[in-house]
C-alpha cells in the first residue's frame, strides 16, 4: 500500500482473475448495473461477471461525452470497471481523464484492472483515482496464483473479512516474493524497455536491411 501511495492492500489468491472478483465483490451485489467500455470483456472477468450476475451498461471511453450520456441514462449504475491495458486496437482513451469523468457524473466506486500496466506506467489507476487497482503479481515476478487489491480501505477490509481463515490467506514466503518481485520487476522492466528503444531505433536507421 505504502509502495503505490494507497490506503490499504491484500494480497489474494487467484492471481489477477481473483484479485478483480474479490474487489468487485465488495463493490456490487448481484443483479446491479455496472459500467464498462464498449468492447469484449476479458474472458476470465466475464466469468466473474456471470457468477455475480451483474447487469452490463456499456459506453465507448473513448468518447467522454458518451461517459457522461451513458451515466445520466442510467442514473442506476452503481460501480465501474476499467481496464488499463487497450481492449480494442483503436483505444486511446486516458486512464485519468476517464476516471474523473465517471466521478464527475456519479461518486461510484472504481474498480481497474491493472494487469499488465503495473510498473509500465508512471501511476496506476488507484494513484488516478480508481477506488482499487486489481492485477497479478506474476507478472511483476512474484508467485504464481497470487493477485494484489490496492486502494480504499473501505472495500479491502470487506475483502479481508472474507479471508479470516487462515487457508484463503497469502502469507509466509508467497507475501516476501510479491515483496520481492517489486522490487526486482521495475529494474527488469526498464532495461527491457531499453533496450526495445535501441533495437527499434537502430532499425529505423537501416541497420538490417529489408
Amino acid at each position: 500500500a505504502e509502495f503505490f501511495g494507497a490506503e490499504d492492500c491484500i494480497l489474494v489468491r487467484g492471481a489477477g482473475t481473483g484479485a478483480i472478483r474479490y474487489g468487485l465483490t465488495s463493490m456490487i451485489k448481484a443483479g446491479q448495473k455496472m459500467l464498462v467500455h464498449d468492447a469484449a470483456i476479458y474472458s476470465t472477468t466475464v466469468t466473474t461477471v456471470e457468477m455475480l450476475g451483474l447487469d452490463i451498461v456499456k459506453a465507448d471511453f473513448n468518447d467522454l461525452n458518451e461517459i457522461e450520456r451513458v451515466m445520466n441514462e442510467n442514473p442506476d449504475i452503481v460501480c465501474a470497471l476499467v481496464q488499463y491495458t487497450r481492449q480494442k486496437l483503436d483505444d486511446r482513451y486516458d486512464m485519468g481523464e476517464v476516471l474523473q469523468k465517471i466521478k464527475s457524473c456519479k461518486d461510484i466506486p472504481i474498480l481497474c484492472d491493472d494487469n499488465y500496466a503495473v510498473l509500465k506506467v508512471d501511476k496506476i489507476s488507484c494513484e488516478l483515482g480508481a477506488d482499487l487497482s486489481c492485477f497479478s503479481t506474476f507478472k511483476l515476478q512474484g508467485p504464481e496464483g497470487i493477485g494484489a487489491v490496492v486502494g480504499k480501505h473501505e472495500y479491502i477490509a470487506k475483502i479481508r473479512k472474507m479471508h479470516y481463515s487462515g487457508g484463503c490467506q497469502t502469507q509466509g514466503w508467497e507475501a516476501l516474493e510479491v515483496l520481492r518481485g517489486l522490487v526486482y520487476a521495475p529494474v527488469m522492466l526498464a532495461i527491457a524497455a531499453e533496450t526495445g528503444e535501441e533495437v527499434l531505433k537502430r532499425i529505423n536507421e537501416g541497420e538490417l536491411a529489408g
